[in-house]
């Protein structure tokens, strides 16, 4: 019984320093997306998505985002600045 719960405490442990980390963020599996400081029409931001191996691009057309093209692997959208503001801190970090 001990070795149960103390694999489902190491397991819980591991998960809650992996979404600390962001490390799935970091490994490219899932598919980010970033500001870009780049003149935007006004009340939105543009935003840079690239793909992630398991989930592909993500699909911003739900949050009122537009997609306005792409350059290599990068999808450029714009979006309003309130989404930007609201989805901040869940943005992985640039770079």
């Amino acid at each position: 019984m001990s070795r149960i719960v103390f694999g489902a405490a190491m397991i819980a442990s591991l998960l809650a320093l992996a979404k600390h980390e962001r490390v799935l963020d970091r490994t490219g599996l899932f598919g980010t997306c970033a500001t870009v400081a780049a003149p935007a029409p006004t009340g939105s931001e543009w935003l840079e998505c690239r793909p992630g191996e398991l989930t592909g691009y993500p699909d911003l057309s739900k949050g009122s985002c537009t997609r306005r093209g792409m350059r290599g692997d990068a999808r450029y959208w714009t979006c309003p600045t309130a989404l930007i503001a609201a989805r901040a801190p869940h943005q992985p970090p640039t770079g």
